[in-house]
Parts: structure tokens; sequence; C-alpha cells
């Protein structure tokens, strides 16, 4: 494989992994976001159609399902192969990260992960595309 493939092939992970991590950041915020009012008007003896704790675990199961869906269909639709390794990378390190600072995304809905840890992150994972490449590239 030369260096341009290998150049591209990273590229388009790293794209895919940064619209892959945006999404669940996203996704994570707004469930656990959910999760507070959700929380505020059981306390208060209102109900919004849900508990707290439901909303909390949604938030996590969808980021933590999402990410692996489109990094998988992100790099497909890029017409990538072999890339179930890249799936499983950025799975797992994907939930380290949130197990890492979700008692501060709980704690503030709104706050951002930081930045230096997504972007090891992103780096991780879009690397990992070139460890499996495709036969005959």
């Amino acid at each position: 494989m030369s260096a341009t493939h290998v150049a591209r092939r990273v590229g388009k992970a790293l794209m895919v992994t940064v619209l892959a991590t945006a999404l669940s950041h996203l996704l994570l915020s707004d469930g656990l976001s959910l999760s507070q009012w959700q929380q505020a008007a059981a306390n208060l003896g209102g109900d919004l159609g849900g508990s707290g704790d439901t909303a909390f675990s949604a938030a996590v199961v969808n980021t933590l399902l999402a990410i692996p869906a489109v990094l998988w269909v992100g790099m497909r639709l890029l017409r990538e192969r072999r890339v179930y390794l890249t799936v499983i990378v950025g799975t797992v390190g994907w939930f380290f990260t949130v197990g890492q600072y979700i008692d501060r995304l709980n704690e503030r809905p709104s706050m951002v992960m930081p930045l230096g840890m997504l972007a090891v992150f992103v780096a991780v994972t879009a690397l990992s595309s070139v460890i499996l490449r495709p036969r005959g590239e």
C-alpha cells in the first residue's frame, strides 16, 4: 500500500471519526440533560413521562450504539473495506472516554469533554484504520 493510499484511508477515517464523536457527544449531552430535567420534575412532584434513571441509561446506550454505527457506515460509504478494527477501537475507546468523564457530564450536561482527550480518541481511532488494510492495495 503506497503512502498516498495510507494517507487517504487515514483522512477518511479521521473525517468519519470526528463526525461520529460529535454525534455521540451530542446524544450523550442531550440524554443527560433530559435525565436531569426528568429528575427535577420528579423531585417537584411532576411527571415528564419517564424517570431520570431511564433517560441516563438511554443516553449511555445511545452514545455507545452510535459510535460503531457511524464509523462502520461512514467508512463503507467512503468505499473503505476491512473497517472492523477501526470500529472496535473506536467503540472501546469511546466506552473508556465516556466512562472517564460521565460524572462531570452528568453534573453539567452542556459541558464538552476535554478537547485533548477527544483529540487523542480521534487520532487513535483514525490511525487504527491502517492496521488492517484491504488486500491488494
